[in-house]
């Protein structure tokens, strides 16, 4: 609790109040994302259109899928701290959750987009109600 003394315009002391800091949690509770989930949102959505329709080119050609199977896993390069990398991680993180089974890379981008919405709510809302943890921040 914080202790607030006000003084009046002719310097006498006012009223004191009293009040304490609220948790912002319960307000993320109304399907609001936090700048880390927007950020891992807006990264997902943006790696499928470049592997769904291959444009950027440019950056296309920078992704190193596995041969394995038709995972969609995406080998990463050496660890970095750009747009790719980090969207690339997100990516072998949740794909398998948010693409259709069977259709792949054919599952729509609307339907791609309502799924990681789903998820990163579903993550952001878990253990303490009005406390943050890191897990809610982990795909």
């Amino acid at each position: 609790m914080l202790q607030i003394s006000l003084v009046n315009i002719a310097g006498a002391p006012a009223i004191r109040t009293y009040y304490e800091k609220e948790h912002t949690k319960p307000i993320f509770r109304l399907k609001i994302m936090t700048i880390q989930n927007l950020f891992k949102y807006h990264c997902i959505n943006e790696f499928y259109k470049i592997i769904k329709y291959r444009a950027p080119y440019s950056l296309f050609e920078c992704i190193n899928t596995s041969n394995r199977d038709t995972s969609n896993i995406v080998i990463l390069s050496k660890k970095s701290n750009t747009f790719l990398h980090q969207a690339a991680k997100f990516w072998n993180s949740v794909h398998k959750r948010i693409l259709t089974p069977g259709k792949g890379l054919e599952t729509s981008l609307g339907l791609v987009k309502l799924r990681m919405r789903d998820i990163i709510l579903q993550i952001q809302s878990i253990d303490i109600a009005d406390t943050w943890t890191p897990s809610n921040f982990q795909l």
